[in-house]
C-alpha cells in the first residue's frame, strides 16, 4: 500500500490531513480501485492512532472515493461504465448548460482571460504528458463555467457530490487518452463557441465535448 507522509499543514485538523493525503494518492492514481486501506497499516506508517484515520476514511467515503465493506477493510472505490455514461456525465452536462443558459451575458473579459489561461496551462501539461495535472485543469475550466453565478450554492452541492467520481473516471482510464493535444484543442473550441454568445451553438459544442469524454473510454 502507498506510504503516506504529512505535508506542512500545521493549522489543518489531523482528520483533514489524513483525508487529504489519501485523497491525493487516489486522485493521482497511486492507490488503485479495489486496493485495501487498512487502518492498522496507515496508523503505523503515519505514527498516529486509528481514531482520526477512521474518521478520515468516513469523510472519503462521503466523497465517493472509498467504500467500506461490512466486516472487511475499506477499499478504494471504483467507477463503472454505466455510472459514467448514464449518470455522472449527463448530470455534469446539465449543470453546465443550466449555468450557461442563465449566465451567458455575465461572461466578461476576465472570465475569458481565466479560461484561456487554464487552456494554455492544459497545453503545457499535455505536452509534458501530465495527465493528472491535465485532469485538474480540466475540472478548473468547467468549474469556472459552473459557478458563473453568485447564486450557485445548490449547483455546487450537486457538483461536489460527483466531482471526485469524475476524477476517478479520468484516472482509471488514463491509458485511453492517446491524444492529449486534442483534449486541449476541444477547450479552445468551447471558448470560441462562448464568444459567439449563441446559446444553440454553445449547447452543441458542450454536448459534443461531454459526449466525447464518455465515448472515448468505451469504444
Amino acid at each position: 500500500m502507498t506510504k503516506f507522509q504529512f505535508k506542512s499543514q500545521e493549522t489543518i485538523p489531523l482528520r483533514q490531513k489524513i483525508a487529504t493525503d489519501i485523497r491525493n494518492a487516489i486522485i493521482q492514481g497511486e492507490l488503485k480501485p479495489g486496493e485495501k486501506l487498512k487502518e492498522q497499516e496507515i496508523s503505523a506508517q503515519m505514527g498516529i492512532s486509528r481514531g482520526p484515520i477512521r474518521e478520515a476514511l468516513r469523510d472519503l467515503e462521503a466523497m465517493g472515493l472509498v467504500v467500506s465493506l461490512p466486516y472487511k477493510e475499506t477499499v478504494v472505490a471504483d467507477v463503472q461504465e454505466q455510472e459514467i455514461v448514464d449518470l455522472l456525465l449527463p448530470i455534469r452536462l446539465q449543470l453546465e448548460l443550466y449555468s450557461l443558459k442563465y449566465n451567458l451575458a455575465d461572461i466578461n473579459d476576465e472570465v475569458y482571460r481565466k479560461l484561456e489561461e487554464i487552456t494554455a496551462q492544459m497545453e503545457q501539461l499535455a505536452a509534458a504528458g501530465d495527465i493528472a495535472g491535465l485532469v485538474e485543469e480540466d475540472i478548473q475550466f468547467h468549474e469556472l463555467i459552473l459557478f458563473l453565478s453568485n447564486d450557485s450554492s445548490y449547483a455546487a452541492q450537486i457538483w461536489n457530490g460527483i466531482v471526485n467520481r469524475i476524477r476517478l473516471h479520468f484516472m482509471k482510464n488514463t491509458s485511453r487518452y492517446s491524444d492529449l493535444a486534442q483534449m486541449t484543442a476541444e477547450h479552445n473550441q468551447l471558448i470560441e463557441a462562448l464568444r459567439s454568445q449563441d446559446f444553440a451553438r454553445i449547447k452543441e459544442a458542450w454536448e459534443k465535448h461531454i459526449r466525447d469524454e464518455g465515448s472515448l473510454l468505451y469504444l
